[in-house]
């Protein structure tokens, strides 16, 4: 009985925490909010862009397929600046016949 008793009062217990949490965590927002400090200023777009290329040899199909990939960077709006190489891999097909791949990592 008695250990009964414990369990219902932890389970009270943490059922009135789990109810005040959300309170806390509006409160803690509330007092950035308050002091002139936008809630959203950290947020950033940062969005991953790829390309493909098949090129005779495998530096040149790195390079295209890297080119390809901040093109589409540059279409949507994103600087070279604004863009980190991820990766840029080649394979071989044939003789004399590669392709490659290439992802950058843009932020703004």
């Amino acid at each position: 009985m008695t250990s009964m008793l414990i369990r219902s009062g932890a389970a009270i217990v943490l059922a009135g925490l789990a109810v005040l949490a959300p309170t806390v965590a509006h409160a803690d927002a509330g007092v950035h909010a308050g002091a002139g400090v936008r809630a959203d200023a950290g947020v950033q777009e940062t969005r991953v862009f790829t390309g493909y290329a098949y090129e005779n040899s495998p530096k040149e199909a790195k390079r295209e397929a890297e080119k390809r990939a901040r093109q589409n960077a540059l279409i949507s709006g994103f600087l070279n600046e604004q863009c980190v190489l991820l990766y840029a891999n080649s394979t071989r097909l044939a003789p004399g016949y590669y392709a490659g791949d290439a992802a950058i990592n843009c932020t703004r």
